[in-house]
This record gives C-alpha cells, structure tokens and sequence, in this order.
C-alpha cells in the first residue's frame, strides 16, 4: 500500500497532532508503508513462482525436481544460458522421446547450442531388395557439385559403407545404432552497415568486408525452427555460408516464379544473410544495393563487374564493383563467428561497463551516419577529442565521455591527455533519440555496433598533483597500437588506462606505457590484443587474448583466464586459468603464484597449484613425451578466423578442462564448452532409443580465405 492510502486511514485528529508534533506518526506510516509493499510484492511473486515461465530463477531447480528434469551442471558463466527451457519443455520432450526431432531441442536446451541430429542408419549402403528399394543412392555423382560440398558435415546426403569403430573417437559415424549430435559452439554476431575496407586508397573498385581489411568469412543467421518437429537444415544453424546455395536463391527471385517471402532461406525480408550498402557521394543517402543487381561469385582473383551489379565472396570476404563507379562509403550488414564475448564486438556490454555506465559532465556523440549537432553529435574523432579539451581546459577535473554511435572506419591518429582529477571514457554504443524528450546521458545501449579506428591512439597524462587522470576505452576495434605517453613537466602521468571489450589488431603493438608513467594501472578486460608493455604501474588482464608479449618487468602482473601467445615477464605473477604458449619469467618468486595454468617447460615462476604438465608428469613418470602431448594446439592463430586463439579440438584433454571451472583454459573459459557437453551426455540418457549410441560433434569453421 501506498504511503497516502494508509495514511488517509487514520483519523483526521491523529493526523493534525501529528502535524503539531514534528510528523513522528507519520515517520512511522512511511516504514509500515515501505513494508507493506514487500509484502505485496513476495505475494505477487509466490503466484509468479507456480509457473516456470514467470518464476524466479532460484525456483526452476524447484520445479525441475517436480517434473523429474534433474539437476545438471550450472552455467552461470555460460552466456546467460538457464536451466528454464529445459525445465519447460520436459514434458513435451518425453512425448517425442526418441525422435530425431526431440533430441535436436534437447540438445539446444542443455547446451544454449544450434544442433542437428542425424540418424546415422539412414546414410549406409546395403544391399538393396528389389522389392523394396531405397531411395537414398548407393553411389555419388561427381556431376553434381552441390551435394559434394556438403561431403563430411550434418548436411551430406551422400551415403557411406558400415563403420564399426566407436563414437567416441572422433570416427565410427556411419553405423546402425549410431546418432550424430551435430552442435554449433561458436556464437554468430551481426554487424549492421559496418564500413568495409577498400583494397587500396582511392579506391579501385575493390573491398573487404571485414573494416580491417583481412579475409573473415561470412556467417548465416540463425533462423529460428517453427515447432519441435521441425528438423533443422542448413538455415537453422549459423554456419559459414557457402556461395552455390545463395546464388542458387538469388537466381529463383529473379526468374519468372520466384518464391514466396516464407520460402526464402538466405534473402528474408526481415533477416537476410548480408545486404550491401553504397553511398555514392556524401550527398547522397547510403542505400541497400538490389538483390537483382547482386552475384555471388569466387573472388580469387577480384575479378570486377560492369554497370551497376556488385560482386559478392561470402567465402572470402570479398566485394567487387565497376571500375570508376563512384563510391563514397560501402558498407555491409553481415554476420560472423567467434568463440566468445572477447574483444570488440556488437554483443550487448552493459553489465561491464562499470563507472562508464554513469553519469559524466560532458558527453559528445560520434556518428557519420546521424547530421551533426552543436554539443550533441560530431562527425569524426578528431573533433570529439578537441572537445573533450576545450571542455577540459574550462572544468578541471571533471569526467567526459565520447560515444561512438555506428560502425564506421575512422582513418585518424588520436593524441588525448586527460588533467588531473579527469576521466575520459571513449564508449561505441547506441544512443537512441527518444521522440517525445531530448536525449539523456543514461540513455545508452553498449550493442549492435563496433567502430573502428584504423590509427594510433596516444594518451597523455598532464598536469601536476595526486589525481593523475584515467582513460576507459569500451567497445572499439583499434587498428593501430594504443600508446601511454610521457608526461611532460615532471608530472605524475596517467592514473590508469582501462581497455574493456577492445580489439587491437591485427599485426599491432598492442599498448605500451612508456616510461615516466610509474604511476599508470593497466586493466584489460575481455580483449583481443597484441604485447601488452608496461613499466611500474600494476597490471591487470581477465579474460583476454594476447596475441604478443606480455613485458611488466618491473610490475606486478595480475592474470586471470588470459590466453598468450608470446613470452611473460613480470617482477610480481599471480595467474588463474591461463594458457601461456611461450617461456614465464618472474623475478620475484617468493611472491605470487600460478595455479590451474599451463606453462612451457623451461618457465621460472613462483608456488604452482594443479598447473600443466606438471600434473601430467605427476600421473605418468614413466613416459618421456608427456610434455609434448600436454602442449597447446591452436585451432587458428590467424586474426579473422572465427577459431582464433582457441584451443583445437585434438588438443589434450588436460587443456581442455584444466580450468578451476572445469572448462577450457585462456580466455574462453566463461564459454564452459566441456560443462554443456557433460549436461548433454547426462540429458541423453533418458532420452536415446534402446541399442543406440549418440555423441556430441562440434562444427567449427576451419578458416576466413579458403573456400
């Protein structure tokens, strides 16, 4: 109840003494009040809670128990994946228990994962009677090129002979009793009207996709299946697209029958696999280029069209137009995968922006695709940045930020210095224009974009006292190398330099903090870097892959669940969850320690806990090569392959879940890939068909350039 319902409750003679009296009756009304709405809510909640569609996550385990779900390994770490949709549709999965169609849903709701499920006895050959013959060939056609690509993966439709070997080991797969769990661990992202990159500047007619201008390629989204008996096919997972199938659809719409908007699997209306966008001239609106003036080609050798058609290389990343047309910007709204939520990208970032997500002094937006606006938007970095020190030079030590509506490609060299007292946060997020009210600061949304900066960022710390000022970098993809750099004056430097969710890359040098900065903390969060070089200041990285050195020498290095792919050195090292590649020097080994990490044989560290191929050694003395077994195999150390810095799939099982959690070493262990797969083994037990035997099999893409 409200404070006014019960106070009108009492009599007006209590009320007016209480007026007299200095409200102490009244005091005690807004505390009953306060309770009373508690009260009200946990009543609210407990009718909430009889149903797992509206109940509190606490309960599902509750109601699990009910229906006899039983309880699997938690995934809290694990993108938000609950226990809920598993829970709910327990009954309608005992229904179809049995079916190919039940155990692809049950596979998507013990792993959060796109699955397929193929019944392996449907792809042999046999001997066939002529009185019951089957449909499915004996025999391949060479002739016909589209099922041949699909050779080896969920799709195949080309029959095999009787493999008896077991599931487990990776091969086996043609067999009677035997059931392919075909899953999709890596996550599909979609960039909207990201800038690409011309091959050379002016541009020739020649693009990446990718704002960098590497080869990535193309994903699909993942098309949500209509009902449970759905089974799905090739539009249903986010896998790599392949170019015959989209040059196949686009050939339909453009003949005399095309099909219907319920038909289309790669061109719908509402979620196509990509769309061009060219902008001619910066008069003109960036618009979406036909799909009758698109084709799907094989790039190689960036073969250019005529007229107004684009060329397209889903494979590649490639996108051609006529020689001369004019072009202003090119932009593509795509998809791609990675393993996880590290380094920049278009994921939504609001539970880690921490002091960024509060309210500033002073706010500037960066767009190219939104007008400017006096003190409101801007249309380059540069002119943000002098902002920010007209600003500065007006309100010492106030805090500021800069934020990047859209995901362009800004070809700047940035120089910021941050005062003393000063905060400056350069954020890519959404900042929306409500119709009805002028915009908030606090009405940003950290998702859909990921800007690029294809220069340098330098950042200098000014001014003399015991404040030195603090840079926060969210959400961007920095081309260049990001330095800290001396202080003039004999003053203190930078007081911190916070890169969170941040690519830098590829073939950059990372951040540097050069010397004079002894007072400069590094934290790296959930980033995608080259070396990381710092002086005394203290480093902190969590979640993050480090394609380079680490260089803290002369500071304490803090580590957790970090991925490097070049020496460390540090004075101070206390590591968790890390996967080093190459040789650890500390120097202070009586302090720090490394627990559940691999390192390189030859590493001087400090105390070890539970690390490898030390255990590995422990558990077998007797055998030599243990420690060339137990080292890191990469799936991809390529920047742009969606297996970059991850663990490949024959790496040893000691990496593979050498975490504390159990899960992968490096920076991907919040993906818990080893934990959904136990979930799923547990779930099928109730689920497989007596005499059949069914084992999980990841699809991951082998790479950006090659067809």
């Amino acid at each position: 109840m409200r404070v006014e319902e019960i106070w009108g409750l009492l009599p007006a003679a209590l009320r007016s003494r209480d007026e007299a009296a200095g409200g102490m009756l009244r005091a005690l009304v807004e505390v009953l009040a306060t309770q009373a709405a508690a009260l009200d809510a946990d009543i609210d909640q407990l009718t909430d809670d009889w149903f797992v569609e509206t109940c509190a996550e606490w309960v599902v385990p509750y109601l699990g128990e009910l229906v006899g779900a039983g309880q699997l390994h938690p995934l809290a770490d694990g993108g938000g994946l609950s226990d809920r949709a598993r829970v709910a549709d327990t009954i309608r999965f005992r229904r179809r228990k049995g079916t190919a169609a039940a155990l692809e849903e049950l596979t998507r709701a013990n792993t959060g994962w796109s699955a397929a499920v193929v019944e392996f006895f449907e792809r042999l050959v046999a001997t066939q009677h002529v009185n019951h013959v089957r449909a499915a060939p004996a025999t391949a056609s060479i002739r016909a090129a589209a099922p041949l690509e699909l050779v080896g993966g969920p799709f195949e439709t080309v029959c095999r002979t009787v493999d008896v070997r077991a599931m487990d080991t990776g091969t086996g797969r043609p067999n009677i009793g035997h059931i392919g769990l075909y899953v999709w661990p890596l996550p599909s992202y979609r960039l909207d009207r990201a800038t690409a990159a011309p091959v050379v500047t002016p541009p020739d007619g020649r693009w990446w996709i990718d704002p960098v201008g590497v080869g990535r390629q193309l994903t699909g989204p993942t098309v949500t299946e209509p009902d449970i008996d759905h089974r799905a096919d090739e539009a249903n997972v986010p896998g790599p697209l392949r170019r015959r199938p989209l040059r196949d659809e686009l050939a339909a719409l453009a003949s005399d029958s095309p099909p219907s908007a319920e038909q289309r699997r790669w061109f719908r209306d509402d979620d196509p696999s990509f769309v061009v966008w060219i902008q001619p001239t910066p008069a003109d609106e960036l618009r979406p280029v036909p799909l009758d003036l698109l084709r799907i080609c094989d790039l190689a050798g960036w073969e250019l069209p005529t007229g107004s058609v684009v060329r397209v290389d889903p494979v590649r990343g490639r996108i051609t137009v006529a020689a001369g047309r004019p072009v202003h910007r090119l932009a593509v709204s795509w998809w791609y995968a990675f393993s996880a939520d590290v380094g920049a990208g278009p994921y939504p970032r609001r539970g880690d922006l921490g002091a960024a997500d509060g309210p500033v002094d002073w706010q500037l937006a960066v767009s190219v695709t939104e007008p400017p606006r006096a003190g409101e938007v801007v249309a380059s970095l540069g002119e943000a940045v002098t902002a920010w020190h007209d600003f500065q030079a007006a309100h010492p030590g106030g805090t500021g930020r800069i934020v990047v509506l859209d995901s362009h490609r800004y070809r700047e060299d940035l120089s910021v210095r941050v005062g003393q007292g000063s905060r400056l946060s350069v954020l890519a997020a959404q900042w929306p224009r409500p119709p009805d009210r002028p915009r908030r600061q606090t009405d940003l949304d950290p998702v859909g974009v990921r800007p690029c900066l294809l220069g340098t960022l330098a950042v200098t710390g000014v001014g003399v006292g015991d404040r030195p000022g603090e840079l926060v970098v969210d959400g961007l993809l920095v081309a260049g190398a990001v330095t800290v750099t001396a202080p003039a004056g004999g003053g203190p430097g930078l007081g911190l330099v916070e890169l969170r969710h941040c690519t830098l890359g590829p073939a950059a040098t990372g951040l540097t903090v050069t010397a004079g900065n002894d007072r400069t903390r590094v934290v790296v969060h959930r980033c995608v870097t080259g070396s990381l070089t710092t002086t005394d200041g203290p480093l902190t990285v969590t979640d993050s892959l480090v394609h380079g050195t680490v260089a803290a020498a002369d500071a304490a290095a803090e580590l957790t669940g970090v991925t490097v792919l070049g020496t460390t050195t540090a004075r101070v090292l206390t590591a968790t969850d890390c996967l080093f590649d190459q040789p650890v020097t500390v120097a202070r080994r009586q302090q720090g320690y490394v627990r559940f990490s691999y390192l390189r044989p030859g590493s001087v560290t400090p105390r070890r806990y539970r690390c490898q191929p030390d255990l590995a050694q422990q558990a077998h003395p007797d055998d030599p090569d243990v420690a060339t077994r137990v080292g890191p195999a990469w799936a991809s150390t390529r920047y742009g392959d969606a297996t970059y810095g991850r663990l490949a799939a024959t790496a040893a099982v000691e990496l593979r879940t050498g975490a504390e959690s159990g899960a992968e070493l490096g920076a991907f262990r919040r993906a818990l890939t080893p934990q959904r797969l136990h979930n799923l083994a547990l779930a099928l037990a109730e689920y497989l068909p007596l005499g059949r035997v069914a084992a999980a099999l990841p699809v991951l893409p082998t790479g950006g350039t090659t067809p």
